[in-house]
């Protein structure tokens, strides 16, 4: 088997935003190049100057092809067979983003010796074209990866978690996201709450908090009509929205509607290390998404100690235990995700005790350890397949 200093890896990826894919594919950049490996991000789409700096800060090498998507799949596809020609990786990891079957064509086109590809999104939320496509692209891989059982099984009808001690070989399973928990932790434990609080004019306003990309799916749209209900059992309560998208208007629009105008701050989008800080000023963290592969956001206000209150849906059925690190509840439901907000708000020892749960529960499943281990088990495992 070659030395790890030898292997060039190529991950592919349509887009580097701000998002929780390029979260995890930078978790898997710092793992991979801590251990050796040479690391070339190819971003075939759009990105941000400032995400495709902290790949670079973390060692790998960026090439933006700068594709237009009106260029057309035929286009991606010979851009990228030449790009994995002229590259000649050892090993091609796909973020199977879509076009995700493209780029897992393309590297098979340029005779790539070990493929295969990640899988973000669960396939409940696309048709039956969507999900045949990814079998084929499965067919074609050593291996196929999702962030959680949820996503696996909905693609495939089944699912094993991986286990890095363990050799046997399957055609697909699941590898959780990773947190860095002592990094969220140092940061809250750091950060001065109550000058925080008072820098901001919050006080001791109870406060929820709900992090993420301003789009239908995350269900802000719930949580702010849950919040009206909220509002009139704690008239005081304070929502800190953080994150930005192209929802934003039409969200402050519905909540100008329902008279929260002074009920909602909207903090706009953050580096990492600010949200952390802004977790240690929230009382309960609300995660009302439609859908969710497998839900960072909830794994990091976990990992920050403090309940969160969620979806019954997908990853995150995983990530929350209900009613011992925080409250699962119906998607879509703004009268049971208000219930459960009041519930915390009111019983804050209550609320305390599900967060330490939470904290220990992510460092147990979740952590970026547990992480490493399982991707540089599968690199490893990689290297031994076709």
């Amino acid at each position: 088997m070659p030395d790890q200093l030898s292997l060039n890896v190529s991950i592919s990826i349509p887009v580097l935003l701000v998002g929780g894919t390029e979260v995890q594919t930078l978790s898997v950049v710092r793992v991979l190049t801590k251990a050796g490996y040479r690391v070339t991000i190819c971003c075939y789409y759009e990105f941000d100057t400032h995400v495709v700096t902290r790949f670079e800060q973390q060692g790998a090498r960026v090439v933006l092809l700068n594709l237009q998507r009106s260029d057309g799949l035929l286009c991606l596809l010979l851009r990228l067979r030449r790009f994995f020609r002229d590259e000649r990786p050892d090993i091609v990891h796909v973020q199977y983003m879509a076009p995700g079957f493209i780029p897992v064509l393309a590297a098979r086109l340029a005779r790539i010796p070990k493929l295969f590809a990640t899988v973000h999104q669960p396939g409940r939320t696309y048709g039956w074209k969507a999900k045949l496509l990814l079998r084929s692209a499965a067919g074609l891989c050593a291996a196929f990866f999702c962030n959680s059982l949820a996503v696996e099984k909905s693609w495939f009808g089944n699912a094993t978690l991986f286990d890095p001690h363990h050799k046997e070989h399957h055609r697909h399973s699941t590898i959780y996201n990773a947190v860095d928990v002592d990094r969220i932790a140092a940061i809250v434990t750091n950060t001065d709450r109550s000058g925080l609080r008072s820098a901001m004019d919050i006080g001791e306003r109870p406060v929820v908090g709900v992090v993420g990309r301003l789009r239908w799916e995350k269900g802000q749209s719930v949580l702010l009509e849950a919040m009206a209900m909220v509002r009139r059992e704690i008239p005081s309560v304070l929502l800190l929205v953080v994150g930005d998208g192209p929802d934003r208007n039409d969200l402050q629009r519905q909540a100008s509607l329902l008279g929260m105008g002074d009920n909602v701050r909207w903090l706009g989008q953050h580096e990492a290390d600010k949200v952390f800080q802004l977790y240690g000023i929230m009382d309960v963290v609300a995660v009302p998404s439609i859908f969710e592969g497998f839900g960072l956001v909830a794994a990091e206000a976990m990992a920050a100690g403090l309940p969160v209150v969620g979806s019954a849906v997908d990853g995150l059925t995983e990530i929350i235990a209900d009613h011992e690190t925080g409250r699962l509840v119906p998607p879509e439901d703004a009268d049971a995700l208000a219930a459960a907000l009041i519930q915390l708000l009111a019983a804050p020892q209550t609320a305390a005790m599900m967060g330490r749960k939470g904290a220990q529960r992510v460092r147990q499943h979740f952590s970026l350890q547990r992480f490493s281990e399982c991707t540089l088990a599968a690199y490893a495992a990689i290297q031994g397949r076709g």
